[in-house]
């Protein structure tokens, strides 16, 4: 029998100890690999994998692994390799080298018998009824007008792998005695999980026909989702063969893919200077420039339309930005120290705040945080703070009017609310001749209070309904004293919620200290401390929610 190659792709992980036993399961019965000799192999396979993985550490696992089998009449040889560090594993009957940067594990095996190849088409699950299926043919053969058959008269012993050549993209028409060649002489690689085949800027020296599954073709990067499908049949990695120059796209074998490796050398020279083969391989890059350029101007498109969306939410941005408050604040007002500050997670978001004046005496102030994100957030947004300021215009006001504004807001938001979106609120009337706040809590995050010269806290009642989900509710208003020299702020969840990379948040300690710690500061000091904390407790994680802080303090 002519020397003929296995392989097996996966990735460096306790499930592929038993991919590899079934694939050496299969490997024993293509070749007649008799009992004595497949359990040995599998034994020997089973502990080499146990001692690679025993001693992988955590940056080896979900690395790439390949067991490689070479099949002679009497003789198979395993190679296991990975790209962990060096590492031998001494052990009986066991070779190791590091050859490119990889450990190659060699078990050799003399076999008690020769190997032979069962012919494929006729192998039946364990899970298939037998019965329904023919016996192996026993030569030699008498027929009842004498003729004896001696040998098998069957052009290939691997019709399976050879039907599917006769229908590939390449092969198609090429006579059943060369693709028996193709099938005896050149490498089947199976894998046992999604692994990258061909990546751009690589050298590649293998034209990859598949053989059952198939190959995801992608010119962007693995991640993307727009594929060319290489199904049974097809092949890729041509291109680069035929021009020498390096990959051009992402292949992707998914598991349970099978491929026929050809080398470069035999395709050009053996190959492709067939003109069956030629023709039709130029007909197949024909049809795949088709559809990789239907791809392209759909990309295209899809680009344009982004760039289009990108300008209509700048346009958006400035629009939410405009409506909130103009910097600085009350700079002429010596009774008032006050600043606020927001950054949306997207383009627009849904959280704001407003502070102004009801008349000299009177300050009304509010900050919002609208579920959700992004531009149905923003719209909400612009429903609210337009519907505050309209509520909020009357000129005459009692004690609670705070707790009117409110409840006409919530049900001005329950209309035409067809998406249930709603909102969390702090709102308040500072009056600054005597320093007492009413204010109403909707659902949002305690503020936290200093009076002068004191540390900060939180205060908490009453606490009411989210506002915009149910008409007709009530709300109760509460009141709090901020006396010369205190300090309120007011924030976002964005503030307390914003994450590390393994998902530690900021929480309310950590900004009770941070406002601690500015003793003495401004509002523009505090809310600026809190944003400089903020960003540097992610530490680079991408900011996932809104982010917004107002101070109001009372001078002295």
């Amino acid at each position: 029998m002519k020397t003929q190659i296995r392989i097996l792709t996966g990735v460096l992980e306790p499930s592929f100890t038993a991919a590899a036993a079934t694939w050496l399961q299969g490997l024993g019965e293509e070749f007649s690999v008799g009992a004595k000799d497949a359990g040995r192999m599998a034994s020997c396979l089973e502990t080499l994998l146990a001692d690679i993985l025993g001693h992988a550490s955590e940056d080896d696992l979900g690395t790439r692994i390949d067991l490689r089998a070479t099949v002679s009449t009497h003789r198979i040889v395993l190679l296991a390799s990975d790209c962990g560090p060096a590492r031998d594993l001494p052990a009986k009957g066991r070779r190791y080298q590091r050859v490119d940067g990889r450990n190659h594990f060699e078990l050799l095996f003399n076999l008690t018998g020769a190997t032979r190849v069962t012919d494929r088409s006729r192998h039946v699950p364990r899970d298939v009824d037998r019965r329904n299926h023919f016996a192996e043919i026993k030569l030699p053969i008498t027929y009842a007008d004498g003729a004896v058959v001696t040998e098998d008269r069957r052009q290939t012993q691997d019709r399976r792998g050879n039907a599917v050549l006769s229908r590939s993209e390449v092969f198609h028409g090429v006579p059943y005695a060369v693709l028996d060649q193709v099938i005896d002489r050149f490498p089947i690689q199976q894998f046992a999980a999604d692994t990258v085949v061909l990546e751009p800027g690589k050298k590649n020296e293998f034209v990859h026909i598949v053989l059952g599954g198939c190959l995801k073709i992608n010119v962007g990067k693995p991640g993307d989702e727009q594929f060319i499908f290489i199904k049974l049949g097809g092949c890729a990695g041509e291109m680069s063969i035929i021009d020498n120059q390096p990959v051009s796209a992402y292949v992707i074998a998914p598991p349970g893919t099978e491929l026929l490796l050809i080398d470069g050398p035999s395709f050009i020279d053996e190959l492709l200077v067939m003109p069956k083969v030629a023709r039709n391989l130029l007909s197949a890059l024909a049809a795949r420039m088709r559809h990789s350029n239907a791809l392209i101007a759909q990309r295209v498109r899809v680009e344009a339309e982004m760039k289009q969306m990108q300008r209509e939410l700048a346009v958006a941005k400035e629009i939410q930005e405009s409506l909130l408050p103009t910097e600085p604040l009350f700079a002429g007002d010596n009774r008032l120290d006050c600043r606020g500050r927001m950054a949306t997670a997207k383009e627009v978001g849904g959280d704001f705040y407003d502070v102004f004046f009801l008349d000299p005496e009177n300050l009304f102030f509010v900050i919002g945080d609208v579920c959700g994100k992004g531009l149905p957030a923003a719209l909400f947004m612009v429903r609210a703070i337009s519907a505050l300021r309209a509520h909020s215009g009357r000129d005459h006001f009692d004690q609670d009017y705070v707790a009117d504004i409110v409840t006409r807001l919530n049900n001005q938001l329950c209309d035409y609310n067809d998406k249930s979106q709603f909102l969390t609120a702090f709102c308040g009337i500072l009056n600054l001749d005597s320093g007492v706040i009413r204010y109403i809590n909707a659902g949002h995050n305690a503020p936290a209070i200093a009076p002068n010269g004191g540390g900060f806290s939180f205060f908490n009642e009453p606490i009411n309904p989210i506002v915009g989900m149910l008409e007709g509710l009530t709300y109760r208003s509460g009141t709090i004293e901020l006396p010369p020299g205190g300090r309120l702020i007011l924030y976002t969840d964005g503030v307390t919620e914003a994450e590390t990379h393994d998902s530690t948040i900021f929480g309310e300690e950590r900004l009770i200290g941070c406002l601690n710690a500015a003793d003495g500061s401004g509002a523009a000091g505090l809310v600026d401390g809190i944003f400089t904390a903020v960003e540097g407790f992610v530490a680079g994680a991408p900011q996932s929610d809104d982010i917004t802080v107002l101070a109001i303090g009372r001078r002295g």
